[in-house]
C-alpha cells in the first residue's frame, strides 16, 4: 500500500532449535541492530533476544553465537544451563549464613551476562532479627583448670555455655525471609577492621595492695599477702592524712584549690604512686559500608535497580507487626509496639565459594541506606522516567563480636575457627 512504512514483525528462524539456549539470528545489516536480529530457542518457540545496552547493543550475543558454534549441541546447552542456573551456595562454618543463591530467583545486576561461578561478586541474605535471649541454643563443654584446683576441687568441670553466636550445630536460630536474595557485582571499597578498647586506669595504693592480696594463688599466699598490703597502707596512712589536714587549712585560710599530690610534690618533691596499669575494655563491634553505582541499560534493569533498592529499604526499617510480646499477642501490643528490622548475611564470593581472602562477617544490621539518583551531579532519565544512574550506598554494623578463636581462613592451621576475615 502506497506511503504504508509500518515495519513488518520480524520472522523467527524456521524449525526447531537443537538444544534449549541455542542462538540463531535472521536478516542481515551492517549496522548494529538493523535489520539482524537475534533469537533464543527456549525449548518450544523461537525468543526474539532485546538489545543489552547502548554501544554495541548485540555484542553479547554475537560473542555467545560464536562460542556454541564451536561446541557441540550438547556441550553448548550445558554451558547454557550453567550459565543461566547456577547452583545454590552452602556457606560453611557455623556462622549463620544458610544458603546463599546465585539462581535467577535472586534480584541481580548487572542482569546480562549474567553471575555465573567465573565470576567474583556480593550477596545478600535477609533474614528475621533472633532476640539475643529468647530460644538461645546452648551446649556442654569441659573447662580445664590449668593446673590449679577449680572452686568444685577438682581439676576439670563442665559446664553449660550458651550459644552466643545463634549457630550451634548444623541448623542456625536466624529464620529466613520472604524478600529475594541480592547479588551484585563486588564493589571497589571492601574493607574490614578490629577496634579495641584500651584504657588506662589508676589504682590508689591501697586498692593496688589489696588486689595483689587476693590475687594469690593459694590461701596461705591471700593472708600472707593482706598482711602486708594493711602494713604498708599504714605506712602511707599517716602522710596522706597529714596532707589532707594541711590542704583543708590552706584552703580555708587562703582559699588555695590544693589536692594532695600538690602538698607532697611541694614538700617532698614526689607525689602519690598512680599505679596506672593498661586495661582492657571490649572490642566494637565491626561496621563498613559498601557503595554501588547501578546504571540502567534495558528497561527491565530500571526495575530490578527499583527493586534492590527498595529490598535494602525495608530490611533496615522497623514492621508494623511487633509479632509476639512476651509470648502473646493482642490488639494493646499490636498498637503499642513495633517489630524490630531484618537482619543481613553479607558474602562476598569467589565462584560457588566464599572468598578467602576477602573479609568474613557474622549476620549484620543495616544501620543506613543511601540512594542518590543523581550521581553524575545532573538530572537525567529515560523516556519511561527511570533514572539513568543510581548511586546506591548500604552501611552495615555486626550483630555479634568477634573471638580469637573464630579468626582463620585457607591459611590457618586451626580447622575449628569460624574463618572469619
Amino acid at each position: 500500500m502506497p506511503g504504508n512504512n509500518r515495519t513488518k514483525p520480524a520472522k523467527p528462524p524456521t524449525g526447531e532449535g537443537e538444544f534449549s539456549g541455542q542462538l540463531k539470528t535472521t536478516g542481515y545489516n551492517g549496522r548494529a541492530g538493523g535489520g539482524k536480529k537475534y533469537w533464543r530457542w527456549n525449548g518450544s518457540e523461537w525468543i526474539l533476544q532485546k538489545p543489552q545496552g547502548i554501544y554495541r547493543p548485540y555484542s553479547q550475543y554475537e560473542d555467545e553465537l560464536r562460542a556454541q558454534e564451536a561446541k557441540s549441541a550438547k556441550e553448548a546447552e550445558e554451558e547454557y544451563k550453567r550459565r543461566m542456573n547456577s547452583p545454590m551456595v552452602k556457606v560453611g562454618g557455623k556462622i549463620p549464613a544458610a544458603n546463599v543463591t546465585t539462581a535467577s530467583a535472586a534480584l541481580r545486576y548487572p542482569s546480562y551476562p549474567p553471575i555465573t561461578e567465573e565470576h567474583d561478586y556480593v550477596t545478600f541474605s535477609f533474614y528475621k532479627y533472633s532476640p539475643p535471649f529468647a530460644k538461645r541454643t546452648t551446649s556442654e563443654a569441659t573447662i580445664s583448670s590449668e593446673g590449679a584446683q577449680t572452686i568444685t576441687g577438682k581439676d576439670t568441670f563442665t559446664g553449660k555455655l550458651y550459644g552466643y553466636n545463634q549457630a550451634t550445630g548444623e541448623g542456625n536460630q536466624y529464620t529466613k525471609t520472604t524478600g529475594q536474595s541480592i547479588v551484585l557485582y563486588m564493589p571497589e571499597d571492601i574493607s574490614t577492621g578490629f577496634r579495641s578498647n584500651w584504657t588506662g586506669k589508676a589504682y590508689g595504693n591501697f586498692a593496688t595492695n589489696a588486689l595483689k592480696s587476693a590475687g594469690g594463688e593459694t590461701l596461705k599466699d591471700k593472708l600472707s599477702g593482706a598482711k602486708e598490703a594493711l602494713d604498708k597502707s599504714v605506712d602511707t596512712f599517716i602522710p596522706v592524712k597529714s596532707a589532707e589536714a594541711l590542704r583543708k587549712v590552706l584552703q580555708k585560710i587562703g582559699g588555695d584549690q590544693l589536692s594532695n599530690d600538690d602538698i607532697f610534690g611541694g614538700i617532698s618533691g614526689a607525689i602519690l604512686n598512680p599505679n596506672v596499669e593498661l586495661m582492657y575494655g571490649g572490642t566494637d563491634l565491626r561496621n563498613f559500608t559498601l557503595n554501588f553505582k547501578l546504571v540502567a541499560r534495558q528497561e527491565e534493569e530500571s526495575v530490578i535497580i527499583k527493586r534492590i533498592c527498595n529490598q535494602f529499604k525495608r530490611a533496615m526499617l522497623p514492621k508494623l507487626d511487633p509479632g509476639n510480646v512476651f509470648g502473646a499477642t493482642s490488639e494493646g501490643s499490636y498498637a503499642g509496639f513495633i517489630g524490630v528490622p531484618d537482619l543481613v548475611r553479607v558474602a562476598f564470593m569467589h565462584g560457588g565459594h566464599e572468598h578467602e581472602a576477602l573479609p568474613r562477617f557474622k549476620m549484620c544490621a543495616i544501620t543506613q541506606v543511601d540512594v542518590n539518583y543523581t550521581p553524575d551531579g545532573t538530572y537525567a532519565t529515560y523516556y519511561d522516567g527511570n533514572p539513568v544512574a543510581v548511586q546506591l550506598s548500604i552501611s552495615f554494623q555486626e550483630t555479634k563480636m568477634v573471638f580469637s578463636e573464630e579468626i582463620g581462613g585457607a591459611d590457618s592451621d586451626d580447622k575449628t575457627s569460624q574463618g572469619l576475615r
